[in-house]
């Protein structure tokens, strides 16, 4: 089957609320004047003679566009065609948006027909943009002996910092616009898709930038740390954030009642710290906390995910590697010591 992540697609459909669940927030980009009804993906700065996709939009008009972005990149950039708040979901159906010429039908296993960038850019304009970009860059070259490109010359200014821009080749006023959005990972080639309601009319144009799948912008780590922040009490999660702080700030005196509390242990993850308050303690050079957070008992073995392979995959090693203090570095050589120690078997009378 052809690429199609339906997952990435709806997440256009959620509100703002579910996305932040995702890492996902919404941006608006611009409002795209539609002139011809035919409409263009592409990187403006490579290709903007690009072929407008085969299927048309009643036009003319202007409509909103919009990326959904994870860490200021760019997952998807979203054409609306329609409100938003008058769409059910359950009664549209997707299909790839092609050019003249392509077939679905020719395509194998997750290959799709999508636009090339080179430029790290894509945008939505209208079929009669490319139009305007071409006078606009024979009009900027003609007078500028010293022309370069039109990213140098037209548009560097436009972006500045930004990684997008709601471009008027020919000035504002002017009829036609380019709403220009940096494109996911960088160069690559991109797909875009059509969602389309019952009576077979466009609702959206969506460019999936392959930044994520099924929906979900968190890698790993950060599902398993939603996770695990979702299963702790307010109570739990009050003191951990109390242990770890106490680590943190050399605060011995607080460590014993946390702990005797039995809602936080010295080898828990402290959520705001990413770590535990043992590897938060040797981190900061904290020995009487240390002392205070091992007592009498063996070193446990540090959570999984903490470790450096190869490097320092327990809390002495890791010491040994952050080249603590020697008073680190004793309590918990002595620890692992302890835990070394044979268990006298019951009844020997030692």
């Amino acid at each position: 089957m052809a690429y199609l992540d339906l997952d990435n697609l709806q997440t256009i459909f959620l509100d703002d609320e579910a996305l932040r669940a995702r890492r996902l927030q919404r941006q608006p980009c611009g409002v795209l004047n539609i002139t011809s009804g035919c409409i263009v993906a592409c990187d403006p700065l490579v290709q903007p003679e690009r072929e407008p996709f085969v299927r048309r939009v009643s036009g003319p008009g202007t409509f909103p566009a919009e990326v959904l972005q994870h860490r200021r990149r760019n997952a998807l950039a979203v054409l609306w065609l329609r409100d938003r708040g008058d769409l059910q979901l359950t009664d549209l159906h997707w299909e790839p948006a092609l050019l003249e010429g392509q077939s679905q039908d020719e395509l194998g296993d997750d290959e799709f027909y999508g636009y090339p960038v080179d430029a790290g850019v894509g945008c939505f304009m209208d079929a009669d943009g490319a139009a305007a970009i071409a006078e606009r860059e024979a009009r900027e070259s003609s007078v500028n002996p010293d022309y370069v490109s039109y990213y140098d010359d037209v548009l560097d200014t436009e972006l500045g910092g930004s990684d997008m821009a709601d471009h008027y080749p020919l000035g504002e006023g002017s009829a036609n616009n380019v709403l220009i959005f940096s494109s996911g990972w960088g160069d690559g080639n991109y797909p875009s898709f059509w969602a389309i309601d019952p009576s077979g009319e466009p609702v959206a144009l969506v460019t999936d930038f392959m930044t994520m799948e099924g929906g979900d912008a968190r890698s790993e780590d950060e599902k398993r740390d939603d996770a695990y922040l979702a299963s702790l009490s307010p109570e739990r999660l009050a003191a951990l954030e109390a242990l770890g702080a106490a680590a943190v700030n050399g605060n011995a005196a607080a460590v014993r009642p946390l702990l005797d509390g039995g809602l936080a242990g010295a080898n828990d993850i402290v959520p705001s710290l990413g770590e535990t308050a043992l590897m938060s303690a040797i981190r900061m050079n904290q020995s009487e906390v240390l002392g205070a957070l091992l007592g009498a008992a063996p070193c446990p073995a540090m959570p999984e995910h903490l470790r450096i392979e190869g490097e320092a995959e327990t809390y002495l090693a890791y010491a040994r590697w952050l080249e603590s203090v020697p008073a680190i570095i004793e309590l918990l050589e002595a620890a692992d010591t302890a835990a070394a120690a044979p268990v006298p078997a019951k009844g020997s009378g030692l």
